[in-house]
């Protein structure tokens, strides 16, 4: 590949990247949840009672985004922390009421900016897109 498709391709990715968290903000924002709020709470809902080390090997953010999410999620009680029985110095997270009840709207969220960024889209175009995404993922997830 040659420079100018890289160029073109790294743009188009950091403008898909503002859109989207700039449509989450907004369609989050009745449920008083931020972007990284809501990622944490994805990763809850697929499996409930992790520790900030499982979170943060989900989410990609470095540690101090992650406590103050985690902070946060805490304080506006969608979440609690329990001791980790098999680490006594390390929490594991886990959902509340309150960050049970706000599932359907970060769902509806994350479906409603799919419906959208993947109009038109197939199956295989979409199962394609993933694939290159995990790629390229696997590419930098060690810098």
């Amino acid at each position: 590949m040659n420079g100018k498709l890289y160029s073109e391709i790294g743009r188009l990715m950091m403008a898909y990247g503002k859109q989207f968290r700039t449509f989450m903000k907004k369609a989050l924002a009745p449920a008083e949840l931020n972007m990284a709020e809501a990622m944490v709470l994805m990763l809850l809902y697929e499996k409930d009672g992790q520790s900030q080390d499982q979170l943060l090997e989900g989410v990609h953010y470095d540690k101090s985004v992650m406590t103050r999410t985690m902070q946060s999620l805490e304080k506006h009680e969608f979440l609690m922390r329990r001791k980790n029985p098999d680490d006594g110095r390390s929490w594991i997270f886990v959902l509340t009421k309150k960050g049970r009840q706000v599932k359907p709207q970060v769902l509806a969220a994350l479906n409603e900016w799919c419906a959208i960024a993947f109009n038109g889209f197939s199956l295989e175009d979409s199962e394609a897109l993933l694939n290159i995404m995990i790629r390229l993922q696997s590419n930098i997830e060690h810098l």
